[in-house]
């Protein structure tokens, strides 16, 4: 091998040995220590009765829609520091005290801790972090759906969106595990992808409309789940 080969192969690895540490980087410092979890982590045998996706369901079951609704909680992740993306900052650290979006509906605060607490339990550290889950999309926000004119379910704070940067609303696969997305359903958060074939980073504690040949509509809902 000459010497411009040679070079070509030193660059080479010391480019992979770069990923390798940016990779290692990425999935020890995000999370910072882990702060104390919720109680009760068990996956629940509870059957959830949730709305069905109309405006008139879900405003009886939840309440009206507005910019600035008074049945809104805090909801904790089970780690101390998470992002709103993976390149973005720390959510303190966004415009104001960036604690805007880090609320959801009262009726689900507690059950959202408890899914990304055992979400972390049974993934592991580091499959926690690698699949996303510490990357905040999201949850209540009053706006139309995207590409529609009705209310996203984010109006009413019924949804949360989790890694956006790499689960995007067309994307049609997702870093998201099976176990992980179970523990959701467990908790009463029904799947975006799992009901429209993207949009993966949307979990949401309403009945969705269902497109065809989705895993929903081959396999049906989580049996947890009824219509209210």
């Amino acid at each position: 091998m000459d010497s411009s080969g040679n070079l070509t192969l030193a660059v080479s690895l010391i480019d992979t040995a770069i990923a390798d540490l940016q990779q290692t980087r990425r999935l020890l410092d995000p999370p910072g220590p882990v702060v104390k979890l919720p109680d009760a982590v068990a996956l629940p045998q509870t059957i959830y009765k949730l709305p069905r996706e109309t405006n008139t369901a879900i405003s009886a079951f939840y309440g009206p829609p507005s910019k600035n609704p008074s049945y809104l909680e805090w909801f904790s992740f089970p780690t101390q520091t998470f992002l709103y993306s993976r390149t973005g900052a720390d959510l303190i650290n966004r415009v104001g005290d960036g604690r805007d979006d880090h609320k959801t509906h009262k009726l689900l605060a507690k059950r959202l801790e408890s899914a990304l607490a055992q979400i972390y339990l049974t993934l592991g550290h580091d499959r926690y972090l690698k699949e996303g889950w510490h990357v905040y999309g999201g949850s209540h926000n009053y706006r139309t759906k995207t590409g529609g004119s009705s209310l996203s379910t984010h109006a009413w704070g019924a949804a949360v969106d989790m890694c956006p940067s790499d689960n995007s609303y067309q994307q049609r696969s997702t870093t998201f595990s099976v176990e992980a997305i179970n523990i959701m359903e467990s908790y009463g958060f029904l799947s975006g992808g799992r009901a429209w074939g993207k949009d993966w980073m949307h979990f949401q504690a309403v009945i969705p409309s269902i497109s065809a040949g989705s895993y929903y509509a081959t396999y049906g809902l989580p049996k947890n789940i009824l219509a209210a």
